[in-house]
């Protein structure tokens, strides 16, 4: 039996606008002033605002080529307002400790912001309230960690991010989320609906027609969250409504009359987590339900009943039984084998010398979520001895998409803090490229705030929360504060962003790499990022995000300037004389980078020394019994080098495809033993003697109940 103690979200405060930002808006103001003085002075206002939008990448986050008219002004200026106004996470939660108390302000006061309406008296005594609550939040968490340990009841309660419900502080409760048989409500899947017709109408604006076939991406956390809003959304789509009893649980679905819908039903297939799949059966089966709702009108604008009977007419060309042919053909629900979780692309695309083309990535993608759910299906790939017909059922579900869309229902997670994102949304839309040869539009259903739900593209989203968070030099101070744990988080930041690059490339242009570039390495702010990193002692994670870089730079993702391409190198090398080799995925096991970085230095040379220290840390790395003996300073963060990457293995063991068409030659880290037969490492006897207080504590928790 096990019970979860959940814990209070780092502090909320406003963004603010970095110093590029700031001169951007400062720009937009001598405009208008320009445009009551001098034509020709306002002319060269917006060619200086044109010229340094497109050079920080703000263009791009709203999918502008250049500001020509008053609108498109405007819609700059709301989106500095939306970055400076933006609830932003400062550091993280220590578990157990009290925020500042000025963060304990800006926390409640985003949380009251939400609340409309309210008196300036009723405002500030929620404020107080929910500071009040904030406080008690800590000693909770503590008295409940202690209280489990020693067996005692833990009072359950809901949880969720604050900004969404404020009713989850204090924290410290055995949470809970919702009751999944009455997803979605009615409200819900009124406000699913009104999404769905604005994503749809706003496509035929910009296209002139309805997109016939979508894409859908939902896990199981964001279902807790926002409770239904994206299946509800599904269902619109496909002209398809759930059925409520008495007591307002769900119990099916029934078709929406084409007179009462007023447009054709859309083709949508749905990819769930692996998660969401163990949670959420019974939303599985609604979803499947609504599927075969649609396909049952025979209508003549009916995609889905059109697609699915194209689909059947080639199974049966396979010589697949003509019942099963039919449940096959209805499939729309595709993700990884019960039992199994994650896309794996997390581990693919790292190890990026093992892979040459992205459509080596995407046979990862095809491998893993093949696998079929509905229509009589759980799990299955096609029957015995036909695992191809599984991924044939999967790429033609995909193939003809006009958009793939996720959700993001919190206000502390985004899209370039975790590998979720760009594995599942990312991955959905370089798997569509692969397939039809042209990525699709990735949109985000922005519902952070509940308040105000809203479609926007994955550039906006990922351009807001970079301006707000990454490229902020307040949020950069904030989680450098945090140490290891900081350092180590803007890493996995530029980690995510390659992941996005290769899985979104249209989406992370340029100038997101050479702001980030600008911002922790050239520290353009002023902060002295690289004694930040000192520190926290994790130059690793500096080297690991330099090399990352770089990398960028050797696969022709970035095409970087040589200043910039030298200034890495030369970083690169610096650290690793500083620190030693951080053996991660992408650098001491990554031959192809080493031959790079050691050309590059050797080009330059006032480098050329460097290459030699350079090189001699990549053979201590190779010898063990050298390496036993040289000083380094901490240990490396990042996980030591796989061999498996050298022996081109996924992590599940089988071959990948860049196994098959090419060897790549790479570093096996053994394991030694020293004179006495001992590890290398130090026996870690606090850790042990810990682990056997923390077993008595528990022990004697038991013997007093």
């Amino acid at each position: 039996m096990a019970v979860v103690i959940d814990h209070m979200t780092p502090p909320f405060d406003r963004a603010g606008l970095n110093r590029e930002l700031k001169e951007l808006a400062a720009l937009m103001n001598d405009y208008v002033a320009a445009g009551q003085k001098s034509p020709a002075l306002a002319e060269t206002r917006l060619k200086e605002i044109n010229a340094l939008s497109k050079k920080i990448g703000l263009l791009t986050d709203l999918k502008i080529e250049e500001i020509r008219t008053e609108a498109e002004l405007e819609e700059v200026e709301h989106y500095l307002k939306e970055i400076l106004e933006k609830q932003t996470p400062f550091g993280l939660h220590t578990f157990g400790r009290v925020p500042e108390e000025k963060f304990r302000r800006s926390t409640a006061e985003a949380i009251v912001a939400i609340e409309k309406g309210l008196s300036a008296e009723a405002a500030k005594e929620k404020r107080a309230e929910i500071e009040e609550r904030i406080v008690r939040s800590a000693k909770r968490e503590l008295d409940s960690f202690i209280d489990a340990l020693s067996g005692r009841y833990i009072p359950a309660g809901r949880g969720n991010d604050p900004l969404r419900n404020p009713d989850s502080l204090p924290t410290g409760k055995n949470f809970y989320s919702f009751d999944p048989t009455r997803v979605p409500a009615k409200s819900t899947y009124e406000m699913g609906s009104r999404l769905a017709r604005e994503f749809i109408e706003d496509y035929k604006k910009r296209h002139h027609v309805y997109p016939d076939k979508l894409t859908f991406s939902l896990w199981a956390v964001e279902t807790m969250r926002h409770e239904g809003v994206m299946e509800s959304q599904i269902m619109h789509l496909m002209g398809v409504r759930p059925r409520w009893d008495e007591r307002e649980k769900v119990v099916g679905v029934e078709a929406i009359p084409r007179d009462e819908l007023g447009r054709q039903r859309l083709d949508v297939t749905i990819v769930p987590s692996g998660l969401y799949r163990d949670l959420f059966a019974n939303l599985m089966a609604l979803l499947d339900g609504a599927v075969s709702a649609a396909r049952d009108q025979q209508e003549d604008d009916n995609v889905v009943r059109t697609n699915i009977l194209r689909t059947k007419k080639m199974l049966l060309e396979k010589g697949i039984a003509e019942e099963k042919a039919e449940r096959m053909a209805a499939v729309r629900i595709f993700t990884v084998s019960s039992g199994a979780y994650g896309m794996n692309l997390d581990k693919v695309i790292p190890m990026s010398n093992t892979w040459d083309h992205e459509s080596q990535v995407a046979d990862v993608y095809f491998m893993r979520m093949s696998h079929l759910y509905g229509q009589g299906f759980w799990g299955d790939k096609g029957g015995e001895g036909r695992e191809e017909i599984g991924r044939t059922l999967l790429k033609n579900a995909l193939s003809g998409s006009k958009a793939v869309i996720h959700s993001r229902s919190t206000n502390l997670y985004a899209t370039l803090d975790n590998d979720d994102f760009f594995q599942y949304l990312g991955g959905t839309g370089m798997a569509i490229r692969v397939i039809d040869g042209k990525t699709p539009e990735l949109h985000v259903t922005n519902l952070s705030n509940p308040k105000a739900p809203k479609q926007e593209t994955l550039e906006k989203a990922m351009g807001r929360e970079m301006r707000s968070r990454y490229l902020n030099p307040a949020w950069i101070g904030a989680m450098m504060k945090e140490g290891y744990a900081g350092a180590r988080f803007i890493d996995k930041v530029v980690e995510h962003l390659w992941g996005w690059q290769v899985t979104a490339p249209e989406v992370v242009d340029p100038a997101k790499w050479n702001e980030m570039y600008e911002t922790y390495v050239l520290d353009r702010n002023g902060l002295d990022i690289k004694g930040m990193f000192r520190q926290a002692k994790n130059m690793h994670a500096y080297q690991s995000l330099v090399a990352r870089m770089l990398e960028t730079v050797r696969k022709e993702y970035w095409k970087a300037d040589q200043a910039i391409v030298e200034t890495l190198a030369r970083e690169y090398a610096e650290s690793v004389k500083e620190a030693g080799l951080a053996c991660c995925d992408h650098t001491c096991n990554n031959p192809l980078l080493t031959k790079f970085t050691s050309s590059t230095l050797l080009s330059v040379p006032g480098l050329r020394p460097l290459e030699q220290g350079f090189r001699k840390a990549l053979d201590i790395m190779k010898q063990p019994d050298r390496r036993q003996s040289q000083p380094r300073q901490g240990q490396t963060e990042q996980k030591a080098a796989d061999s498996r990457a050298a022996a081109g293995r996924a992590p599940d063991g089988k071959e990948t495809a860049a196994a098959k068409t090419k060897i790549v030659e790479g570093f096996e880290m053994k394991e030694t033993q020293g004179a006495a037969g001992g590890s290398l490492a130090p026996i870690p006897w606090l850790f042990i003697l810990g682990f056997l207080a923390f077993v008595g504590l528990v022990a004697f928790g038991f013997r007093k109940r």
